[in-house]
């Protein structure tokens, strides 16, 4: 096991490296900083192990400093043993919260483990995914015949915290519709202001098996009807507990959780962050949202290097490629449920995807990242794809793990403008380069991934479904699903708590996909 004096010993001593090849080449900080296009603050913080800033900072000093990538490969090795304490970190706590449930989270999954919402189905139906699976596991002991309550951990993940999701399940009918019938002792008010997130659930039992069908409580207190001595809850066919919904709904629950307790705190991070809005290059490591939960951090980081990118691409004079560090369906959510990434996303398109050159960005998302996904980050990651292309961006992914160190990028052939806050060593780190080292690398990188993109196709259609096949999904079967998902919304089963998530860039995904021939 890693522990934390490990981590900080590799960085006082790559920083204590960097300040012997400045002393030796007669360098004071200042002018390393002038060197490198960063700050005198930033270079004595490093020398001094209290902040990490990104590559290609490291990769600037060896150019500058003549190390013969001695910096360089210091800093690979220290982010290698920096992310191997994150995974053995975030797999102890997952354990420490969920106990026995947990274990099957942390191991990597192929479509032939997760067969079905319930044991029962039928077992060449796609299936649920991690929350799919516990709620399975969990409601496979009770009687199909009576109400069922039970609390389903949501998992977390590397940036996930985990939470949990209540879930109440009632015999169903299916005369075309799903019916499930509610004893009026249950219809109180503890549907309608839950301080849990709560699912009501109708189970409908056939000769095939049983289906699964779920109305968020605030929604469902909203649907219920007198009928004699019943309730009857009518539950959209769409909001059946299967892959998409329940990959939607983990991300949501994980999200709402972290960011609705940080409201506060989140509130008074980004008033300080807007000191920073003025520079044209800043990292931001321990002295802003130091307190924060890592996805109020994300949150954070996200809204501030789209605000970055904005203030800078009025100089932009041609179409830029723009470069993303998304690697897996939890990362990847965030463009489907942060409000601000949607809003980005749709100046985006706006400013560059409206002449005849159109916009390309571009995602390293290697095998392994693959192998080590459930299919529920599977799918959230195939969305957030979709949701680009539907803006009339072209996606590009590359499975060559070796450009996974490039930084956020927007790129034309005379600057980058950097902006990196996924799996960053700080909050966020945000630059504007014209150097022409780093130019030429970006380019090299684009121009690499652009020629042997493992989803090249000429439509928006065709990438989306090579990306399926990449991803190990059924894409028929997503089709329809986001197709009857896309017609209701997700807020049925998903409605988020939280001011700073939305479901509008996930139901644009769903009406995209869709709608594709």
């Amino acid at each position: 096991m890693i522990d934390p004096q490990q981590l900080q010993d590799a960085k006082q001593a790559l920083g204590r490296k960097l300040r012997e090849l400045r002393k030796a080449h007669g360098l004071v900080q200042k002018e390393v900083a002038q060197l490198v296009y960063s700050t005198r603050s930033t270079v004595a913080n490093v020398e001094a192990g209290r902040q990490m800033v990104d590559r290609v900072f490291w990769q600037q000093c060896d150019t500058v400093l003549k190390a013969d990538n001695g910096l360089l490969d210091a800093y690979d090795a220290y982010r290698r043993l920096q992310g191997q304490y994150q995974k053995e970190r975030s797999e102890t706590a997952l354990r420490a919260r969920w106990g026995a449930a947990a274990d099957g989270a942390l191991e990597p999954r192929t479509s032939s483990d997760l067969q079905s919402v319930h044991p029962r189905s039928n077992p060449a139906e796609p299936v649920g995914g991690d929350l799919a699976s516990m709620i399975a596991s969990t409601l496979g002991e009770t009687d199909r015949d009576s109400r069922a309550d039970h609390t389903i951990p949501a998992p977390g993940g590397h940036h996930f915290p985990g939470a949990s999701v209540e879930v109440e399940v009632y015999p169903a009918t299916d005369d075309g519709r799903i019916v499930a019938m509610i004893p009026r002792t249950d219809t109180d008010r503890r549907w309608r202001r839950p301080l849990q997130r709560r699912i009501v659930a109708g189970r409908v039992t056939t000769s095939t098996g049983d289906g699964l069908f779920g109305l968020d409580s605030r929604q469902a207190s909203q649907r219920l009807v007198d009928i004699d001595d019943e309730v009857r809850l009518l539950i959209p066919r769409a909001y059946q507990l299967d892959t998409i919904t329940a990959a939607v709904l983990w991300a949501v629950a994980n999200l709402d959780q972290s960011l609705l307790l940080d409201d506060a705190r989140l509130d008074a991070s980004r008033t300080a962050a807007a000191e920073y809005s003025g520079l044209v290059r800043s990292a931001v490591s321990g002295d802003i949202g130091q307190d924060l939960e890592i996805v109020s951090r994300m949150w954070l980081g996200s809204a501030f290097c789209a605000d970055h990118i904005s203030r800078q691409w009025d100089g932009l004079t041609e179409v830029p490629t723009f470069w993303t560090r998304e690697q897996t369906g939890e990362e990847a959510s965030t463009w489907l449920l942060f409000g601000h990434k949607l809003r980005y996303l749709e100046a985006t398109a706006t400013r560059f995807a409206t002449g005849s050159q159109r916009a390309t960005r571009m995602f390293c998302v290697p095998r392994s990242a693959v192998e080590a996904s459930t299919q529920s980050q599977r799918v959230l990651l195939l969305l957030a794809v979709a949701l680009m292309e539907s803006f009339g961006i072209d996606v590009a992914i590359t499975n060559e793990s070796e450009y996974s160190v490039l930084p956020g990028l927007v790129l034309t052939s005379q600057r980058a403008i950097v902006a990196t806050w996924i799996r960053a060593d700080g909050v966020w780190h945000v630059d504007v380069t014209c150097q022409r080292s780093a130019l030429a690398e970006y380019r090299d990188a684009a121009g690499y991934v652009r020629a042997h993109s493992v989803v090249a196709a000429d439509t928006a259609g065709s990438r989306l479904r090579a990306l399926a096949d990449y991803l190990g999904l059924d894409w028929p079967r997503l089709r329809g699903r986001c197709a009857e998902l896309g017609a209701c919304g997700l807020a049925g089963i998903a409605e988020p708590r939280s001011r700073l998530l939305s479901l509008d860039g996930v139901d644009r995904a769903c009406r995209f996909v869709g709608a594709l021939p």
